[in-house]
């Protein structure tokens, strides 16, 4: 009986840890920066390549729960070599979020977010040193990522983050490390 009454104990203290935790989290603006690896697949070229990419990021706490996001994400120049050819492919652009959090405890919070990106793709071919052939292209996609974040002091998050674009002929990925300073 013992066993019961203090387990039923930790699991209300459990609760009121997370609630002080939905606390620390008070409307007010953020700013980020980030770094990872980009990752773009394309089914019709047979184009599978990853290079490091960056973010920075801002956004408004509306609630301890509910945030929207604006961020310029650059995702580094993906090549891929054919013999002696190589096809490179550069993406950058802005992606605007709504972002959903739920605090685990005091220091742990996992989110989710969904948004609209808009972006920018310049595609070179290259045969040996010599530039065949390029185009670019602008477009806009539905947005979407999840990951979880630690607070390491009052106003400073680290944050680990997968986020990807629904690109209709193949995929944009990032998987990011970024510092968060919540003003």
């Amino acid at each position: 009986m013992s066993k019961r009454v203090a387990l039923n104990g930790w699991v209300v203290f459990g609760m009121f840890a997370s609630a002080s935790a939905l606390a620390d989290v008070q409307p007010g603006f953020y700013a980020g920066l980030g770094v990872g690896k980009a990752s773009i697949d394309i089914d019709a070229a047979d184009f599978d390549a990853d290079d490091t990419a960056f973010k920075v990021f801002g956004g408004y706490n509306f609630h301890p729960n509910f945030a929207v996001e604006l961020a310029y994400i650059d995702g580094g120049q993906p090549t891929e070599r054919y013999g002696t050819g190589s096809v490179e492919i550069a993406v950058d652009g802005i992606s605007a979020s709504a972002v959903g959090r739920l605090p685990i405890n005091e220091v742990f919070s996992i989110f989710g977010k969904v948004g609209f990106a808009s972006y920018d793709v310049e595609i070179e071919g290259r045969i040996g040193s010599n530039l065949v052939a390029s185009d670019s292209v602008s477009d806009e996609d539905m947005s979407y990522g999840l990951g979880a974040l630690f607070n390491v002091g009052t106003a400073v998050e680290l944050r680990g983050e997968y986020e990807a674009v629904d690109v209709s002929d193949g995929s944009f990925s990032m998987l990011s490390l970024s510092g968060v300073y919540r003003f």
